[in-house]
């Protein structure tokens, strides 16, 4: 990665200007001044220690999630509704999180393998296989994440007009998340969340009768256990946060992947040799140097002092993962892929506490395979010199691309 001519050190510097940039350099150097210090631009505190991160993290009564408190309506109803666990607190947050965690455990995702990510994985090489080309973002790493919850679901997962489509209201709404004062990316927002509640109303009026081994109908079947009697509105805002979920993070995560395995090859060789251990921590590495989400956010509840720094109640915390997985007071190497890293998943790109996603074994399962299909399919896959290299692009989430390779 190139690095980028900015000084964090002047007062008037905002981490907004990282957009498309490499940050890992200027995060290094933000740590002279602390390990929490105040960003003008962002208008918030940043944290970049390791431990701080998982400290906040895990007292949601001290540091409060700030997209739910004091959320207007229509918040709600771009993210697909109020019963979504992103968008609950407290006893009712643990009872839909418990669902969740059983839909998506990693014995439910072991058994998604062969009937969604594998098919789905080895479609998009057939795809560009016999062109002995391709580039792996747009043809692989974008429609695969949405590809697998739509087989996931039972909705017709190679129509490509509705892969698209729905690639597309995810970011949208993504977009918006994360700078959910601009008028015109409310707008788009708004548009993109009235599509998919209308793709999926259809499907989850159906299934509540009609049940099948789908997604969609375990919800329906498990969520009274959990969380109580459900209707309409509710399996629609789970589904849809499932959905979204699965879409940017993994795509940008699988796109990461792919780069650290294409440009390291003593790396490439050990994962290729060792498919299980080898992988598995590659994996973990993947995500904790490159991870997809660069950042969250929380409100403090009441005054404290955090790393040294008065931080008054009501005021917002950046937690900048991307930087506290390269903690160096935490981290032996922290710039480094370590095979042998030990725990491999000792990092917070997952987020830590009650927050931790409950996909990440089916994020885990769907970059592992994807890797493991093209070292089978295209043995000799490789960069293209000829076409325009990949660059770390993005903001609050993060890839490499564009990937030109050859085979």
């Amino acid at each position: 990665m190139s690095t980028v001519s900015i000084s964090p050190l002047s007062t008037e510097w905002s981490m907004r200007a990282l957009a498309d940039k490499d940050p890992f350099p200027i995060y290094d150097n933000l740590r002279k001044r602390g390990d929490v210090i105040w960003d003008p631009g962002m208008n918030c505190w940043l944290v970049l220690s390791y431990d701080i991160c998982k400290v906040i993290e895990s007292d949601e009564n001290t540091f409060g999630i700030t997209h739910v408190k004091d959320a207007p309506p229509f918040w709600f109803e771009i993210n697909g509704g109020r019963t979504a666990v992103s968008s609950l607190i407290g006893e009712e947050h643990a009872r839909m999180r418990r669902l969740y965690l059983k839909l998506l455990s990693p014995a439910a995702t072991a058994q998604c393998r062969e009937e969604h990510v594998l098919p789905v994985i080895n479609d998009a090489v057939d795809r560009f296989e016999k062109h002995g080309q391709a580039e792996l973002t747009t043809q692989l790493s974008d429609p695969l994440p949405t590809r697998v919850m739509a087989s996931m679901f039972g909705l017709p997962w190679k129509d490509d007009k509705l892969i698209a489509d729905v690639t597309l209201w995810h970011r949208d709404i993504v977009a918006w998340l994360y700078n959910n004062t601009n008028e015109a990316l409310t707008t788009k927002a708004k548009l993109a969340s009235d599509e998919l509640t209308n793709l999926f109303l259809p499907l989850v009026i159906e299934r509540k009768e009609k049940r099948g081994t789908d997604l969609i109908s375990q919800i329906w079947s498990r969520a009274p256990e959990d969380w109580g009697n459900v209707g309409v509105d509710d399996v629609i805002a789970i589904a849809r946060e499932m959905a979204i979920g699965a879409g940017e993070t993994t795509t940008n995560a699988i796109a990461n992947a792919i780069y650290l395995y294409l440009t390291n090859p003593s790396v490439r060789e050990a994962v290729t040799n060792d498919q299980i251990g080898a992988l598995n921590t590659f994996v973990e590495e993947i995500l904790r140097l490159l991870g997809a989400i660069q950042f969250r956010f929380r409100q403090a509840n009441r005054d404290i002092n955090l790393g040294g720094v008065s931080i008054k109640k009501d005021q917002t915390i950046c937690m900048l993962h991307a930087a506290a997985n390269r903690d160096p007071t935490h981290y032996k190497c922290p710039h480094a892929i370590d095979l042998n890293r030990k725990p491999a998943t000792d990092h917070v790109a997952f987020n830590v506490g009650p927050r931790i996603c409950p996909g990440m074994h089916l994020a885990r399962l769907k970059i592992r395979e994807c890797l493991k299909v093209l070292m089978v399919r295209l043995p000799d896959l490789r960069l293209d010199p000829t076409k325009e290299a990949p660059r770390f692009h993005g903001f609050s989430h993060r890839s490499f691309g564009p990937l030109h390779v050859r085979f």
